[in-house]
């Protein structure tokens, strides 16, 4: 009969941690969104009130922000400081590669990064702070979106964990 209960509580446990594991992607996805915001507005006051280069910019910021676009900054520093002959839009597109690769973000956000990406470095500063707003316009729609998505979801996979626990447990015992 321990046994049993033992059991029961491992196996609704595990589940309803799975839900929440689950459910936490959701909460980290917006909290990321709403990062990226703030580090592109740092980009884009930087790049109308200074006029230092865009690699010592973005190696200037990544120190600052503590967001997942700080580490892509810090990655495409990296990659063109090595000189292989990149360009900045490769060097973006590469740093961003690497560091998604086990991210919350959805492959719309990467594609927006990437996009400002392209545009950032070949043109005059007023442009580049219109694609900076414009990126930063669309990833706060994903932002918002993603706000919708968890406030619908968190709760659903913690309960859904939960009760996937408890319909195992009742279906052996």
């Amino acid at each position: 009969m321990i046994v049993k209960l033992i059991i029961s509580t491992l196996i609704v446990g595990c589940s309803t941690l799975i839900g929440v594991i689950y459910a936490k992607s959701y909460t980290e996805r917006t909290k990321l969104l709403n990062n990226i915001i703030g580090t592109l507005q740092m980009l884009e006051s930087e790049i109308v009130y200074s006029a230092t280069p865009l690699p010592l910019l973005l190696k200037k910021i990544s120190k600052r922000s503590k967001s997942e676009i700080a580490k892509i900054f810090s990655k495409t520093v990296e990659i063109l400081e090595k000189k292989d002959g990149q360009t900045f839009s490769d060097a973006w597109q590469l740093a961003i590669k690497e560091e998604t690769k086990h991210s919350v973000l959805k492959k719309e956000d990467i594609e927006l990064l990437i996009q400002l990406g392209n545009s950032l470095g070949i043109s005059d500063i007023d442009d580049q702070v219109k694609h900076i707003r414009l990126a930063m316009e669309e990833i706060k729609r994903s932002y918002e979106q993603s706000i919708v998505e968890q406030n619908k979801n968190v709760q659903l996979y913690k309960n859904l964990g939960f009760l996937f626990g408890i319909s195992v447990v009742i279906i052996l015992f």
